[in-house]
């Protein structure tokens, strides 16, 4: 049965390469930024929703800015939270699938194992409390819901860590990254790709619950995917390995975000990469 889909965001990392990957489909997409259609505006949106006969969303609309979120939390929080409020109220009204993307930033980073959906979340800045406020209205929802909760995402479009590190290798001789923080590196592209996936496969979204976590498998630190980045495109430039208090940032952030995503595998009968290949495909688009 063809549906018509409606992805929010859409020249961000992930709206991007859903992009890429969804024409190929047989359902009818329609792909928005804030220009043409801003969450936070309800009626806007609802008269989106009405006019094109919308029955699934994809919300890849985000304020993803850590940094700035310490000072413009009023904007962050319109985003995160108060638009996620809107998408759930009128998924509700007019009976929509809804998919939303959160962070490995709604944990503390005090775990000592990988962390599964339900350790209790406890968020060290601005941007994952607003990110956590959002999560709240899809847990509390009666529609067909859930949260995908990624980190270290990557892709060949906007700014991130892997093509921050490639840029910075080629016109410097050592770079210092640091190497007391843990996670998943995530391509954009895999978790676009598994996106249609759960879209497609014959399971109720929120059927085995409204969280999940979603990264490559493995994990690493900073300077350990800076160091792997490096030896793939054999470039010459030396990673230093530093603590995060090195780079004096008023930000916290967690320590250790490293997830189980045994949950999300199992539900909807995935098979996510390791990280280092992924990142590996990722990469021959650089080497000459």
């Amino acid at each position: 049965m063809i549906e018509t889909i409606l992805i929010t965001g859409c020249n961000g990392q992930l709206g991007s390469e859903l992009k890429n990957i969804s024409f190929k489909k047989i359902n009818t997409f329609f792909f928005t930024d804030s220009k043409n259609l801003d969450i936070t505006k309800k009626n806007t949106v609802e008269n989106f929703i009405i006019k094109n006969n919308i029955k699934t969303i994809i919300n890849t609309a985000a304020y993803t800015n850590v940094n700035k979120a310490e000072v413009e939390i009023k904007r962050a929080n319109e985003i995160n939270a108060e638009g996620v409020k809107n998408l759930v109220e009128l998924s509700e009204k007019y009976n929509c699938k809804l998919i939303h993307y959160s962070t490995d930033y709604v944990y503390d980073g005090l775990s000592k194992s990988p962390i599964d959906e339900g350790l209790k979340t406890n968020p060290l800045n601005n941007y994952g409390i607003s990110k956590r406020k959002g999560e709240l209205f899809i847990e509390n929802s009666s529609c067909e819901s859930i949260v995908i909760r990624t980190s270290w995402l990557y892709s060949k479009y906007g700014n991130n860590f892997v093509n921050t590190i490639i840029d910075k290798a080629k016109s410097e001789k050592k770079i210092n990254v640091i190497n007391d923080q843990f996670g998943c590196p995530t391509s954009a592209k895999d978790l676009a790709k598994d996106t249609i996936n759960i879209l497609n496969s014959k399971t109720r979204l929120d059927s085995f619950g409204k969280i999940f976590n979603y990264s490559n498998l493995g994990s690493t630190n900073w300077s350990g995917f800076a160091i792997k980045i490096i030896e793939l495109l054999n470039l010459k430039c030396e990673i230093n390995e530093v603590p995060t208090l090195f780079f004096k940032s008023n930000v916290k952030r967690p320590k250790y975000s490293v997830t189980n995503k045994s949950k999300i595998i199992s539900a909807f009968n995935l098979k996510i990469p390791q990280w280092e290949d992924s990142l590996k495909i990722y990469l021959t688009n650089f080497k000459s």
